[in-house]
């Protein structure tokens, strides 16, 4: 069963127990402070942040050996998901993978990738990645792209796909993706940037659900995307100990930190570390066909930055 068939497949009885038993932990934890300022203004603070470390995962899309580096390619078959080569639409080299969210009379779409860092996980993950949308890129309102990094426990793959609504337990999952939203058209597409996060500690939606938490900057810090350019994105995830809230989340622009939260309280469990990524593009209400492509992927202990 695809992604896209799991995410409509909300589990009612799981989002009416997340209601019972996890708003008076929800209303009574610490939610996440906003310390880009501080950051910025420390260059020992900014240092430790932008440390490098130990690459895991990365990928050029210079050859057909990509696909196999992805567990799930969605629409790979339907080519919504393709390989180009072509040194003029690749950011660096000659290759890069698109992706198309084909128009569905207003229907939902999209296609993607997801990738396995294994059973072990990680504590304290970097995502870079560069992204471009077409000219004509326009999401309507809703979409999700950009890419995202996903912890959980166990070693499923699939754990937590499909759970669109439903608030984390903290013994079982979190995720945060960097993308961007239109705001209802009162921004041009794509919209400006924010980290679109699930976490045990997120407040609830007035509809009863747990939607995902738009964690963004100063409103006077908002970044726009434009269509038709490369961006170097990156976000970093880290793990807080167990029983205490210093986890921390951060997200650079082309080198150029945009986003740092502390006070995250992201598990319970020792268990849920990070152990996917996924990158790809979703729209709600797919009105026209909306195509992005990705270059120079890489995931490491530490930060990446820009590509040299």
């Amino acid at each position: 069963m695809s992604m896209w068939k799991r995410m409509q497949n909300l589990a009612t009885a799981a989002v009416l127990g997340c209601l019972v038993s996890g708003i008076a932990a929800a209303q009574s934890a610490t939610y996440p402070t906003l310390v880009t300022a501080e950051t910025r203004a420390s260059p020992d603070a900014l240092a430790a942040l932008e440390r490098p470390g130990k690459v895991v995962f990365s990928d050029r899309f210079e050859s057909p050996e990509s696909v196999k580096k992805y567990f799930e390619i969605r629409g790979l078959r339907e080519e919504r998901a393709k390989l180009v080569t072509d040194a003029g639409a690749a950011h660096s080299g000659r290759g890069v993978i698109q992706f198309t969210a084909v128009a569905r009379d207003g229907q939902e779409s999209g296609s993607g990738a997801s990738g396995w860092l294994g059973a072990e996980g990680y504590e304290r993950l970097y995502f870079r990645r560069y992204i471009k949308f077409a000219a004509d890129y326009d999401q309507g309102n809703l979409n999700h792209v950009g890419g995202g990094l996903a912890a959980v426990a166990g070693a499923d793959r699939y754990r937590g796909m499909g759970s669109a609504g439903i608030r984390p337990q903290g013994d079982d999952r979190f995720n945060s993706a960097f993308e961007p939203w239109c705001d209802w058209r009162r921004f041009p597409p794509p919209g400006y940037m924010f980290l679109y996060t699930y976490w045990m500690d997120m407040k609830r939606d007035p509809d009863g659900h747990y939607w995902g938490n738009m964690l963004g900057p100063a409103t006077d810090e908002r970044v726009v995307l434009q269509r038709d350019r490369w961006y170097c994105l990156e976000h970093m995830i880290q793990v807080n100990d167990v029983r205490q809230a210093n986890g921390e989340l951060a997200a650079w622009i082309d080198g150029k930190l945009y986003l740092h939260y502390k006070g995250f309280r992201w598990r319970t469990s020792a268990d849920v570390k990070l152990k996917r990524f996924d990158i790809g593009v979703y729209v709600h209400q797919a009105a026209k066909d909306n195509t992005v492509w990705y270059d120079d992927v890489v995931l490491s202990t530490g930060y990446v930055g820009l590509v040299e």
